[in-house]
């Protein structure tokens, strides 16, 4: 899939509706969330491409005109949702699913202490995950799909599937409600 398919995706999740391109356009200059999502979309190509200094420029243009840092490195998938841009920090090695949603001062880092079986140092996250605002996901750790994690969350170990995680450090507090889960009740 191409940047340009991949940012018509973001552009639906901010919108909720069919993007064109003065939509994104416009978008780009009114939300500095989607123009962070933007940054690192072409950060994250020119990574690719091993065009270290055009990423670079990405990602400094992004630190200064959005007030976040997202590694040009990290691995996000699509329908990725920034709803409060301020000082979000994505570490290099973070892997984010599709259709997650961050709010402000969320950061994702790595413990260099500790290492997963597979080599990680960062976060994992699957898809379909929200997490509110002023939570630290560190470490090697695995989110699972479709988690939520509360506000100011410190998580320092795996969240299983379909949980609510909160406090520091953050513990399972309930399950997600989803249609399945209330079919059964």
């Amino acid at each position: 899939m191409g940047i340009i398919e991949v940012l018509q995706i973001d552009l639906e999740r901010y919108t909720r509706r069919k993007s064109t391109y003065w939509n994104i356009l416009r978008l780009f200059f009114a939300k500095a969330g989607f123009r962070a999502l933007v940054f690192y979309r072409f950060g994250h190509y020119f990574y690719i491409k091993k065009w270290g200094f055009l990423a670079s420029m990405c990602q400094r243009l992004m630190h200064h005109l959005c007030s976040c840092f997202i590694h040009p490195a990290a691995k996000i998938g699509t329908g990725f949702l920034i709803a409060h841009v301020g000082s979000i920090i994505v570490g290099g090695g973070t892997i984010i699913g599709d259709n997650c949603d961050i709010r402000q001062n969320v950061t994702f880092g790595g413990n260099f202490n500790k290492k997963n079986e597979d080599g990680r140092m960062q976060p994992l996250l699957e898809d379909n995950i929200s997490i509110g605002a002023g939570a630290c996901i560190l470490g090697p750790i695995t989110i699972g799909a479709n988690s939520i994690i509360g506000a100011n969350s410190v998580v320092t170990k795996d969240i299983p599937p379909g949980k609510i995680a909160a406090g520091i450090p953050a513990r399972v507090i309930r399950n997600v409600w989803t249609k399945q889960t209330c079919r059964k009740l």
